[in-house]
């Protein structure tokens, strides 16, 4: 009984911690310490996709299944801040559902600038592509989820075709891709976001300049208590892709869920009614399943 209330206390607490941007950093070391004493998962770590040295990922493998479909997590953090290892729980949270996951560092601002960083990122996804089948992946079951400032990456990933073509990949090599709380057509305001983009780029960074209708299978996430990225990037991203006859799937969470909860709720610690776990997983099945039918 104690042992259930000293965790149920410890969990509030990261709770109340990792809710806090100044302090999230503090909370996700805690939290993902908590995962690794209850809750070990199979995990390689810092293996690299190029030859830069923040160009490392983590791979979490099926520890009983060797072709494991793969989510690949783009984490956020405005540009400038963040690492694979803070979202651990994220990594957590899928592997449970029987999913191999994938997290990558990429270049931040001051060193990087746009868009360096999705370079990154379509470098990491070739190595999966290239890769994944020795830890136990599927190859041709890859979906790309993104939160925040990753979902902004991710979604210019499936619409740009420029940065998958450099590294000699398409969208239709994922199966899809889940956006959670992306600002996806925003304009920079603040002055660290003006440096990172650079006003030059205010038109190619938004997303909806490169919308054609051939996009994969897209879902959008987004809560109505986000404070941090406006409401307005979902509903732009997905009604421009209804224009171009893309079959958009979204889910808009009511006002008690903000910017942080739809991450956060991808473990089912935090989860409760919410659980955004549960959405990327009914959408990533009914696209496994669609493969297995036209197959």
């Amino acid at each position: 009984m104690k042992l259930h209330l000293l965790t149920f206390l410890l969990l509030g607490m990261l709770a109340l911690i990792i809710s806090s941007p100044a302090k999230s950093g503090v909370g996700s070391f805690l939290l993902n310490s908590a995962l690794k004493v209850f809750h070990p998962i199979k995990s390689v770590k810092n293996i690299s996709y190029g030859e830069q040295t923040w160009q490392k990922l983590n791979v979490y493998p099926q520890k009983n299944n060797q072709n494991a479909p793969v989510v690949f997590f783009i984490y956020g953090g405005g540009w400038s801040k963040g690492s694979k290892e803070q979202y651990h729980f994220v990594a957590d949270g899928l592997s449970r559902l029987g999913y191999m996951v994938v997290i990558a560092d990429y270049i931040k601002y001051p060193e990087g600038r746009y868009p360096t960083f999705i370079e990154d990122i379509a470098l990491a996804t070739a190595w999966v592509k290239q890769n994944i089948k020795a830890y136990g992946g599927n190859a041709e079951q890859i979906l790309l989820a993104g939160h925040s400032a990753g979902a902004h990456t991710g979604a210019l990933l499936v619409t740009d075709h420029q940065y998958l073509a450099a590294v000699d990949l398409s969208p239709v090599d994922f199966l899809g891709f889940v956006g959670l709380s992306g600002p996806y057509n925003f304009t920079p305001k603040a002055p660290q976001y003006i440096k990172t983009f650079g006003q030059e780029n205010f038109e190619s960074m938004k997303v909806n300049n490169h919308v054609q209708g051939a996009e994969p299978p897209i879902k959008l996430i987004h809560g109505r208590g986000d404070q941090t990225v406006g409401l307005f990037n979902f509903d732009t991203f997905r009604n421009k892709l209804q224009a171009s006859g893309h079959n958009v799937i979204t889910k808009l969470y009511d006002e008690d869920i903000g910017h942080v909860d739809t991450v956060l709720k991808i473990h089912p610690w935090f989860a409760g009614e919410v659980d955004v776990a549960v959405e990327i997983d009914v959408f990533f099945k009914s696209l496994i399943n669609a493969t297995t039918v036209s197959n």
